[in-house]
């Protein structure tokens, strides 16, 4: 109980002389996801909680992530190899373990380390790295190595301080200057993942929308040029209000093509009414080659002055012929006149034959002919006419259905170009946030170099060494104590065979040199137990018998018995010893069915008050119950260092029940001397630690008084 922890307790102290020192250190990083400004926040108004506890966690998960603590651990051995000293220590690395450092790495790889480029020499470690077993570089980082490996750097640890938008970084290891590079590096290779990670979604999105609004707009000028020369190849400015016009057109050529038809019918009638009323010198003015000449060329002028005076298309032209015009009618008119004259020096009779006067009557019939030779000129202008109206329409009717459709491609082009251009500012305006708040991570307490380490655990280590073997101890006994069937001292014999133990014999070594002071305790304890035995002695009944009884032959039943008959003799008691195989044989018929202790006994043996019977072992000879019955005590000798066994328990319970209801109790023999003390009190040497250790023993620990 006390050497055992005590030289586990200095093993610890021993082992734990040189444990390593860890240092830590730690820096305040402010990351404006709450309280900081931001384009989209603003035009959202009221801020959503779950995005920005979702933002801070990404910024968290990303400081700890395996790729940025790779390239964290990348970097941080470059630094180190180029800036560590095998000399002393300094703010990158401890001398000690740079040298260690150095040792391991292979020469390939110090081969790649620049010590004037930083940056040089990380691109040359990651060119040189590649997923295998046998790769340095990448062992450094998957392996266990106590600065550089993911077990080591998975120790950062980031906490978010209570509900704000800062984080605390810290990191501990055996070396301050790891410790603070590593920190320092890791400000850095966080803010780039961190950028990396959200400016490259973002920067896709935008070179994406940048691609299609490329392609889009030059499918909407493609289509605009194409709608353009369509108009321009059909003479088109605006569609509808020329169709308008058009249909403007129409509706004047039907009312003028109504009008001039009445005017030519009317004109007509007249003049085959007029023609009706001639005579046949007045008739024969019609068959009149200069007459028909000048009437074809009044006709020929009312046909291009009825041609002008129609509307036409081309308003610009209709302006330049305005002086012809009037040179034609001034010629029509003069025409006129010049026919009129003729008719009437052509006339010969001065009356028609109804009596009408001859130059009136033709000077009225010439008015009506020019009438209806006028009309027939705007009818042939006007079907003319009405054949270009006609051209018209079919060359506008096709044009309004192309034109539409054009229109519609044109506009739902021009609709997905809107839309594509509303999406890239949506795009650059979040790329803008979002470098407004990555521009927010700033380190409020940058890391600082720890000057002094951690208090180690090597207090808590020796006394966990300390109690733990002690209630290991405790342990293994207490399991001892519940499975052990040795018999060994009074409680385990009584709690193992439910018997009562009367009193406890110390071990008898013959092989061993006799002690002083052995003689002394068997003695004392053949003292105790024969006074034990004389309580259960009838002084009425004579003699008495005491039948020692045993389980196996090694047990030292003919010293007990002769203890206690020199301590009886002693006292003037007569003791008769009766031993099996001397005395009496247990194998013989009259032992197995006697009745009495004189069936047995010779009768010229002198009488005695006490017998002591020593019988076989149970195991081998039976005792007859009778004899048992009529002993004043049965004593069962067992040994110390006996194992109860189940036969043993079979036994004890056969006997106990045969020798009822005479006692029988337990004596123990080869007892250690402790187990003999819980009867006798303390044995001989009575030295001052036999007395303390004896009163420790009986947990009198505040006794005044020697033992």
């Amino acid at each position: 109980m006390i050497i055992g922890p005590l030289v586990v307790t200095l093993l610890a102290v021993w082992k734990t002389r040189n444990m390593s020192r860890t240092y830590d250190a730690e820096m305040t990083v402010y990351t404006g996801v709450v309280s900081g400004f931001g384009i989209e926040s603003e035009q959202l108004g009221n801020q959503d909680w779950n995005i920005l506890n979702n933002t801070l966690q990404n910024i968290i998960n990303i400081i700890v992530s395996k790729e940025t603590l790779k390239n964290v651990s990348l970097r941080l051995y470059a630094r180190c190899m180029i800036y560590g000293d095998p000399n002393k220590d300094n703010n990158y690395i401890s001398a000690e373990h740079y040298k260690q450092l150095v040792a391991i790495t292979p020469k390939d790889v110090l081969s790649l380390i620049d010590k004037s480029s930083e940056e040089n020499t990380i691109e040359r470690l990651k060119k040189y790295e590649k997923p295998s077993r046998d790769n340095f570089i990448y062992g450094l980082f998957n392996w266990y190595h106590p600065h550089f490996s993911y077990n080591a750097l998975k120790n950062v640890r980031v906490q978010r301080v209570e509900n704000s938008d800062i984080l605390n970084i810290s990191y501990e290891n055996n070396d301050p200057g790891v410790v603070y590079q590593t920190l320092d590096v890791l400000n850095d290779v966080y803010v780039k993942e961190y950028k990396t990670l959200q400016f490259g979604t973002t920067n896709n999105v935008i070179k994406y929308f940048e691609t299609e609004l490329a392609r889009i707009g030059a499918d909407l000028r493609e289509k605009e040029d194409d709608l353009t020369s369509y108009y321009v190849q059909n003479r088109v400015i605006n569609y509808d209000k020329q169709t308008e016009e058009v249909t403007a057109l129409d509706r004047d050529y039907e009312l003028r093509y109504q009008d001039i038809l009445l005017a030519n019918s009317s004109a007509k009638t007249a003049v085959k009414h007029l023609e009706e009323g001639l005579d046949e010198n007045l008739k024969s003015i019609k068959s009149n080659s200069e007459f028909l000449a000048r009437i074809n060329k009044i006709s020929e002028l009312n046909y291009s002055i009825a041609e002008m005076e129609n509307v036409t298309l081309d308003s610009l032209n209709n302006k330049s012929r305005t002086p012809y015009l009037s040179n034609l009618k001034s010629q029509l008119e003069q025409d006129e006149k010049d026919l009129k004259l003729f008719s009437s020096k052509y006339s010969n009779q001065k009356y028609t034959k109804d009596g009408y006067p001859t130059a009136n009557f033709v000077s009225q019939w010439v008015d009506e002919l020019l009438k209806f030779r006028k009309s027939e000129a705007g009818l042939r202008v006007l079907a003319n006419y009405k054949n270009e109206l006609n051209n018209l329409y079919s060359h506008f009717s096709p044009i309004g259905s192309t034109i539409k459709r054009q229109e519609r491609g044109v506009n739902f082009t021009e609709q997905s170009y809107l839309s594509i251009l509303a999406s890239l500012n949506a795009a650059r305006l979040r790329l803008k946030s979002m470098e407004m708040n990555s521009a927010t991570l700033k380190v409020i307490n940058p890391p600082t170099f720890p000057l002094d380490s951690k208090p180690t655990k090597r207090r808590s280590l020796v006394l966990s060494a300390a109690f733990g073997s002690l209630f290991f101890i405790l342990g293994i006994f207490f399991i001892m104590e519940l499975l052990d069937r040795t018999l060994r001292d009074r409680f385990r014999t009584e709690r193992v065979t439910s018997g009562k133990v009367l009193a406890a014999f110390p071990s008898i070594m013959p092989m061993r040199k006799p002690r002083r002071f052995d003689n002394e305790c068997r003695q004392k304890a053949s003292h105790y137990l024969a006074n034990q035995l004389h309580g259960y002695l009838d002084a009425q009944t004579k003699p008495c018998i005491i039948n020692l009884l045993c389980l196996n032959v090694e047990t030292d039943n003919q010293e007990i018995a002769e203890h206690l008959s020199s301590y009886w003799k002693d006292q003037g008691v007569g003791v008769h010893i009766l031993r099996e195989g001397v005395d009496f044989r247990s194998s013989s018929r009259e032992f197995l069915f006697a009745e009495r202790l004189s069936d047995i006994v010779d009768t010229g043996m002198p009488p005695a008050d006490i017998y002591i019977i020593i019988h076989a072992s149970l195991k081998d000879t039976p005792v007859p119950a009778n004899l048992l019955r009529e002993a004043s005590i049965n004593l069962l000798v067992l040994r110390a260092d006996f194992v109860w066994k189940d036969n043993d328990q079979i036994l004890f319970d056969t006997i106990t029940g045969h020798s009822a209801p005479k006692p029988l109790m337990i004596c123990l023999s080869h007892a250690e001397k402790s187990a003999v003390e819980d009867f006798t009190g303390i044995l001989p040497p009575y030295s001052q630690f036999r007395k303390f250790a004896y009163q420790y023993y009986q947990l009198g620990f505040t006794s005044s008084k020697e033992m």
